[in-house]
């Protein structure tokens, strides 16, 4: 761990490339794991004189002509992410360049709208990190991408912080409201209200219990005013503080919590810390609520490091983030994940799931805050008219505003197997560059296209199947590629049946169809048939 944090210090300060490749082939493969700090740094001498334009020898001109070739060979054989899309890329001609994707960066801002709240900014030491959107930014200071810091090592026993150290985000919800004089004593959210909770429960300052800072931001905003701006804001503020602390909580409302933390999940790539996410259906200041609990448990979670993802916490259990949906208005339990267990569960223990949990990071954190919103859904009803969809493609075609199409479809993913024109529709769509997937309506399960006939049309016709991702996932993930602005339709396409963030469940790992034979769903289950 000294190590990676080493490294990325130098990364910030040298150039991430040549660096990146050296630490991944002489500490992550095993030739340095056993080298003390000074033997590592002693092995970077004839390297950072290469860096900075001092170095001689066959590792100069040589290198820096194949940089670029081996640079993303590397990285992307060290990331699973980027795996999957050069593999799916390989499949097709790479675009020479990027100025047809950059063109749209400004559609881009202006479809995510302003942040109605202001960015935190890093809360303790220097931000040595950026975000890709950075690299184009000809005003960002050079002086603070060259800013390096090297976390205190312990070295004695009794030296460095004995407590974990947690950072804690409000963005406001129901957790935040108390009695608002302004509004006749009606429960609204109040600035300052959590601070002064969070500081006179005595349960926040036991030794167990991880040191916390936090920001409230200003003014706060009910959760369904909140989008993908302010997405972006909570990932750029984790991002300047993740070398400072060890775990991330945001306190939000419950609406639209699903829709930011599966957001989180894709913005935040290579997160190698937790990032819990919780709110309440009972306001703190009420003596019966759930949220002192679920702010208590959330905050646990954060100091852990087992589970190092973006997660939801609420009433007893914690949930992916991007398998999360919410259930429930006015129960406690307000969350849940259709198709995946709870990662882990509280009761006089906590039990996790460890066979659930990601794999951990190959590479440093990555921070992505572009999301592409042009989708529209569509529930599908009995005896629904096709032709309104069909204006709204044929408008399409001239201003080119609509990128996805999500149908939540019947069952299985079936349609009305006599709709003929509509099924032409849907090809139609999908040759003008439309991305149009296919959902279940059903709380649990998944899309099974290539098991009925209507299903293979659908199949025929260029529809992508969302298999089990919730409508949260489907939305986000698809604004998340859009965002990236490197790749195709096609290619997105592809990568909609990735999992990327653990949001999909890979096609083994599926039920088996129903109908299917004793044997089929022996084979599945990877059992000797008898």
């Amino acid at each position: 761990v000294h190590f990676h944090h080493i490294v990325t210090a130098m990364n910030a300060r040298y150039g991430s490339k040549l660096l990146g490749k050296y630490y991944h082939r002489h500490l992550s493969c095993g030739s340095g794991t056993s080298s003390t700090v000074s033997d590592f740094l002693s092995k970077q001498r004839y390297l950072f004189s290469t860096v900075t334009g001092g170095g001689s020898g066959s590792g100069g001109n040589d290198g820096n002509n194949n940089d670029s070739k081996e640079d993303d060979s590397t990285i992307g054989a060290t990331n699973v992410e980027f795996t999957n899309i050069r593999s799916i890329r390989s499949k097709s001609r790479r675009l020479s360049s990027h100025k047809f994707f950059r063109e749209s960066s400004e559609n881009l801002k202006r479809l995510m709208g302003e942040p109605l709240q202001q960015p935190a900014g890093p809360l303790i030491g220097p931000d040595i990190y950026h975000s890709d959107d950075d690299d184009d930014d000809e005003s960002t200071d050079e002086s603070s991408r060259r800013s390096a810091y090297i976390p205190e090592v312990s070295l004695y026993e009794g030296e460095g912080r004995s407590k974990k150290r947690i950072l804690v985000l409000c963005t406001g919800g129901t957790l935040t409201m108390a009695p608002d004089p302004a509004h006749g004593g009606a429960l609204a959210p109040v600035q300052g209200a959590i601070s002064n909770y969070m500081a006179g429960m005595e349960e926040l300052h036991t030794k167990e219990m991880p040191d916390y800072v936090l920001h409230e931001y200003s003014p706060f905003r009910d959760s369904s005013d909140l989008g993908p701006a302010d997405w972006a804001t909570l990932a750029t503020d984790i991002k300047s503080n993740y070398l400072h602390f060890d775990g991330f909580v945001v306190l939000t409302g419950t609406d639209t919590m699903a829709y930011l933390a599966t957001a989180l999940s894709f913005m935040l790539e290579n997160l190698g810390k937790p990032v819990v996410c919780t709110g309440s259906q009972i306001p703190l200041s009420e003596p019966y609520n759930d949220a002192r609990r679920n702010l208590i448990m959330a905050m646990i979670f954060a100091s852990r490091d087992t589970i190092n993802e973006v997660t939801i916490f609420f009433h007893d259990r914690l949930l992916r983030a991007n398998r999360s949906t919410k259930v429930n208005t006015h129960r406690l339990l307000a969350f849940d994940s259709p198709n995946l267990d709870p990662l882990a569960t509280i009761g006089i223990t906590i039990d996790e799931n460890d066979h659930l949990v990601l794999p951990p990071p190959k590479g440093a954190l990555r921070v992505h805050t572009k999301m592409d919103t042009r989708l529209l859904t569509i529930r599908l009803v009995p005896g629904f008219d096709d032709e309104m969809i069909r204006q709204m493609i044929e408008a399409n075609v001239e201003k080119q505003r609509l990128k996805a199409l999500v149908l939540q479809l019947y069952g299985t993913g079936n349609i009305p197997s006599v709709k003929e024109s509509f099924i032409q529709l849907l090809s139609d769509a999908a040759e003008k560059d439309i991305l149009v997937i296919a959902s279940t309506q059903c709380f649990t399960g998944n899309v099974m296209m290539g098991h009925y006939a209507t299903g293979r049309a659908l199949e025929a016709a260029g529809v992508i199947s969302a298999s089990d991702m919730t409508l949260e996932a489907i939305a986000c993930k698809c604004a998340y590629l859009f965002g990236r602005q490197d790749l195709t339709t096609a290619e997105i396409g592809e990568l909609m049946g990735v999992s990327l963030r653990g949001e999909i469940t890979p096609p083994e790992l599926l039920s088996p169809p129903p109908l299917s034979s004793a044997y089929q769903r022996a084979i599945r289950k990877k059992t000797r048939y008898f």
